[in-house]
């Protein structure tokens, strides 16, 4: 991996955090270096779990399929960008992991019971963006996990492992595709998707940052989990109009626009597309609950093919939308400091946790992500 982005991290850093002191951030970084390295989970999925989490590295975990909360771990106050920034978490083969730092240095935290978190890493690799600290890694905007692997993709690299924490891969894209007739690009918040076991696939899906070329933004491949990436010039997606939102319920991808007013599909893990196919909602939320695709805007609609789209009950919330393997619905939203709760397919929809956010400006402290899944008793 190139050492180019870290000269472009630290300039982010400056900007990012210019409006903090330095004590504030002094007091971010040495929390996060307090946290133990890990690297010797022993995942034993047993009991099931959700997990959610928000900014200053908020994470609330429930094991009673969401009837009560718990918030099991917290780092430090942060707003959208900053060494505590936090947006995306995954789960995998027991084993969550949330990511935090953007804009900022980056590291992940794992837990294999959902109330204990220590870092991914085991230390034993020191990726060139740490510059010497083994906690560092890769600016992350997304995480994904597929095949007992875990990716993470942000800026212009990726990172993996595959033995959850051990060791990790990393792949920088500065000069990887010279070759490409396509000729340069630039692209920003790579947030990835796993495409099933079927294929074993990984995808990135990035913006545009450059004047020219595809509009949906840039498509990335890995086959082989997460060591190398190729630059996909996928059939199909010419009337994309901006890059929106991607997602698999395990075997159909599905994009949408920036509005969420239009998908795409794929069922060849994202070579070819067929669309647009109007979606019948904007401004919504894009997740994936039990086998359909779940849109949670005005009006909310759902589709078990992308195709065709049905209307939701009128009392779903906006935000994400998690199920849990009881069909029981839990929804956050990045602007609410609460958790709502279903039972009954979303006709009904109870408050189950609250919490008061920190007072900071620069980004909304409600929940950004979460997922289901089994963990250790």
């Amino acid at each position: 991996m190139k050492t180019t982005l870290f000269p472009l991290l630290l300039l982010a850093v400056g900007s990012a955090l210019a409006a903090e002191s330095p004590e504030a951030i002094a007091a971010a970084e040495k929390r996060r270096e307090e946290i133990p390295l890990g690297g010797d989970f022993i995942p034993n999925p047993q009991v099931p779990a959700f997990v959610v989490v928000g900014h200053g590295g908020r994470i609330i975990v429930s094991k009673d399929d969401g009837k009560t909360w718990t918030q099991t771990f917290f780092g430090y106050p942060a707003a959208d960008h900053g060494v505590w920034s936090t947006r995306t978490c995954t789960y995998g083969d027991g084993l969550f992991v949330v990511a935090f730092g953007w804009g900022a240095p980056t590291s992940w935290l794992a837990s294999d019971d959902g109330v204990n978190w220590r870092h991914l890493t085991s230390g034993a690799t020191v990726l060139p963006e740490a510059k010497g600290n083994p906690r560092i890694m890769p600016g992350t905007w997304g995480l994904a996990a597929g095949k007992r692997t875990i990716v993470g993709t942000g800026y212009m690299s990726m990172a993996a492992t595959s033995d959850f924490g051990k060791t990790f891969l990393g792949f920088g894209m500065w000069g990887a595709f010279k070759d490409d007739p396509r000729g340069r690009f630039q692209t920003h918040h790579l947030d990835p998707v796993y495409c099933g076991d079927a294929s074993g696939r990984f995808l990135a899906l990035g913006d545009n940052r450059g004047e020219s070329g595809p509009k949906f933004g840039h498509l990335f491949a890995s086959d082989d989990l997460g060591k190398t990436w190729k630059w996909l010039a996928p059939k199909g997606l010419d009337a994309a109009s901006g890059r929106g939102a991607m997602v698999c319920n395990g075997s159909l991808l599905l994009m949408t626009d920036q509005g969420a007013e239009n998908a795409w599909i794929s069922a060849d893990a994202g070579e070819t597309w067929s669309g647009p196919f109007p979606t019948g909602t904007k401004r919504a939320v894009l997740s994936v609950v039990g086998d359909e695709f779940w849109l949670s805007g005005k009006p909310s609609r759902a589709s078990a093919d992308g195709k065709t789209w049905r209307e939701l009950p009128a009392a779903v919330p906006q935000g994400q939308i998690i199920a849990s393997d009881k069909g029981t619905l839990v929804s956050i939203h990045q602007q609410r400091t609460n958790i709502l709760r279903s039972t009954d397919g979303g006709e009904t929809w109870d408050e189950v946790y609250s919490y008061e956010p920190e007072k900071l400006e620069g980004g909304a402290q409600g929940l950004r992500d979460g997922a289901f899944g089994l963990v250790a008793p």
